[in-house]
């Protein structure tokens, strides 16, 4: 009985350090930015551990954006800082990065509490719906 108690307890911590592992958002070149590999993983393994914001247009947006990605064009957010989700880490991204840049240090000036990152990257939405990062 103590060495099943022990595995479930060695499993459980395996499991929480695996899950801390997927949530850890390493730093991208620009100060704020997350690294692709890092937001891509986050993307695939731990989704709900995030908030995405698409500070694109909403006509942008409107052709694709990133599956559960809300949208908040660059030009209302600070109408909106608000309503910003302080539950978990938001990461803002668009098609280039320049406007998810310029949110995050919006942000940051505003509220400089909230945890935000954003993407320094070329977001395209293929077809399917998934994202191409580069």
């Amino acid at each position: 009985m103590k060495k099943l108690i022990a595995l479930a307890c060695l499993a459980l911590t395996l499991g929480m350090q695996a899950s801390a592992q997927a949530q850890t958002i390493e730093p991208g070149r620009s100060k704020g930015s997350i690294s692709i590999p890092s937001f891509t993983r986050l993307l695939n393994e731990a989704g709900n551990s995030i908030h995405l914001i698409d500070v694109s247009s909403a006509r942008e947006y409107a052709t694709g954006s990133i599956k559960g990605a809300s949208n908040i064009p660059i030009n209302q957010l600070e109408k909106q800082l608000a309503s910003l989700p302080t539950d978990k880490p938001i990461i803002f991204f668009c098609a280039t990065g320049g406007r998810a840049s310029e949110a995050y240090d919006t942000v940051k000036m505003l509220r400089p509490e909230m945890t935000v990152h954003f993407l320094d990257a070329q977001v395209q939405i293929r077809p399917d719906g998934s994202p191409n990062i580069r």
